[in-house]
C-alpha cells in the first residue's frame, strides 16, 4: 500500500471534515443561524472553544418542526427548555418571546419549504467548572428532511439497552448514551435503541418517548426516568379524545409480550410504528390500527393547527 493509500485510509474525506465546504460546492444555500445575538450563515455561527457546552457537557436544548412553514407547539418547547434552564440553574439571555421572535426571523431568512428548528443554550465560555458570564444561545433552521416512509409503513424494531441518560426529565445535550446506543443498534441490525431500567422495564429511546397497546384497548407509556415529550403529550391528549385509556406507568416485559401494538413519538417521527423489540415480536409484526388512527389525528393537528 502506497504512502498515499495509508493517508487516505486514515483521513475522513473532506467532505466529512467541512461539510459546509460541502454544500457550496453543491451550490446548496447554506441557512442563517442565530449565535450569541447576530444572524449568521452556518459556516460563521461559531462558539468558544472553552464553551461549557463543549468542554463540560452542560447545555440544553430543544428540537421541533414546521408544518405549512410555521412552527408547531414552539411555545411548549420553549416552557419546556425554560424550566429545564432554571432546574439546572441557567439563566437565559432572552425571554421567551425573544426567543419565539428569533425563530420566526430565521424561518423567513432561510425561507425552506418546511424546517428543522434547534435552539441550543450553554453554560457558556469558562476557564472554570462552573459558568463565569451570560450563557450561550444559538438557534438553528436547517431544511426539514423526513424519515424515510418504509418506517411508517413497514415499522421499525428496537434493541434494549441498560444504558441511560443522566437527568432524563430535561433535555440536556449530554447524548453520549444515545450515540454509542444507536450505533450499537445499528451495528445489530436493529433500526434504534430503547433504555431499560434495571428491571428490564422499557424506559424511553435515544430521541423519543415509547408507548405500548395492550388489549383492551389501553394505552401504556411511561411517566417516571423520562423526558415529558412534547409529541408525546399531543398524542396522550388525542388519545384521550378517543376515548382510549392511557397509563402512566413502567412498560415491562410482559407488557410487550401482551401488546398488540407498540410506537414511538418525537417532534420530527411523528409516530413510528414499533414491530420487534429485541426477538420479541410486537402484535402481528405489523404497523397496528391504532397506531395509524393516532398518528393520523396527530397530523391534522399539526398541519391544520387544530387543538389536540
Amino acid at each position: 500500500m502506497s504512502t498515499n493509500q495509508v493517508e487516505n485510509s486514515r483521513t475522513p474525506a473532506f467532505s466529512e471534515r467541512q461539510p459546509w465546504r460541502t454544500l457550496k460546492m453543491t451550490n446548496k444555500r447554506l441557512p442563517f443561524y442565530f449565535c450569541n445575538g447576530a444572524y449568521l450563515r452556518a459556516d460563521h455561527a461559531t462558539i468558544s472553544v472553552g464553551d461549557l457546552g463543549l468542554i463540560r457537557g452542560f447545555g440544553l436544548f430543544e428540537s421541533l418542526r414546521t408544518y405549512g412553514g410555521k412552527p408547531f407547539l414552539l411555545a411548549e418547547h420553549l416552557d419546556r427548555l425554560f424550566h429545564a434552564a432554571k432546574t439546572v440553574g441557567l439563566k437565559p439571555p432572552m425571554r421567551r418571546h425573544g426567543i419565539a421572535r428569533v425563530v420566526r426571523r430565521l424561518l423567513k431568512k432561510n425561507r425552506f419549504a418546511e424546517s428543522l428548528i434547534r435552539i441550543v443554550m450553554t453554560g457558556g465560555p469558562s476557564s472554570a467548572l462552573l459558568p463565569l458570564g451570560p450563557p450561550t444561545l444559538i438557534v438553528m433552521a436547517d431544511e426539514f428532511h423526513p424519515f424515510p416512509p418504509w418506517q411508517y409503513e413497514k415499522g421499525i424494531s428496537l434493541m434494549t439497552t441498560p444504558l441511560a441518560r443522566i437527568h432524563p426529565e430535561i433535555k440536556s445535550t449530554v447524548y453520549f448514551s444515545a450515540v454509542v446506543a444507536a450505533a450499537q443498534a445499528g451495528r445489530r441490525g436493529f433500526t434504534e435503541a430503547v433504555y431499560v431500567d434495571r428491571k428490564g422495564a422499557l424506559l424511553e429511546g435515544t430521541t423519543y418517548n415509547v408507548f405500548a397497546v395492550l388489549p383492551g384497548p389501553r394505552l401504556i407509556t411511561p411517566r417516571e426516568g423520562v423526558l415529558p415529550g412534547i409529541t408525546a403529550d399531543c398524542v396522550i391528549a388525542l388519545a384521550r379524545k378517543s376515548e382510549l385509556p392511557v397509563e402512566r406507568r413502567p412498560l415491562s416485559r410482559s407488557m410487550l409480550r401482551r401488546a398488540r401494538e407498540m410506537f414511538i413519538t418525537s417532534s420530527n417521527r411523528e409516530v413510528i410504528p414499533v414491530i420487534r423489540v429485541d426477538r420479541v415480536r410486537i402484535g402481528d409484526g405489523i404497523p397496528g390500527g391504532v397506531t395509524q388512527q393516532l398518528h393520523a389525528a396527530y397530523r391534522a393537528v399539526a398541519q391544520n393547527r387544530l387543538p389536540p
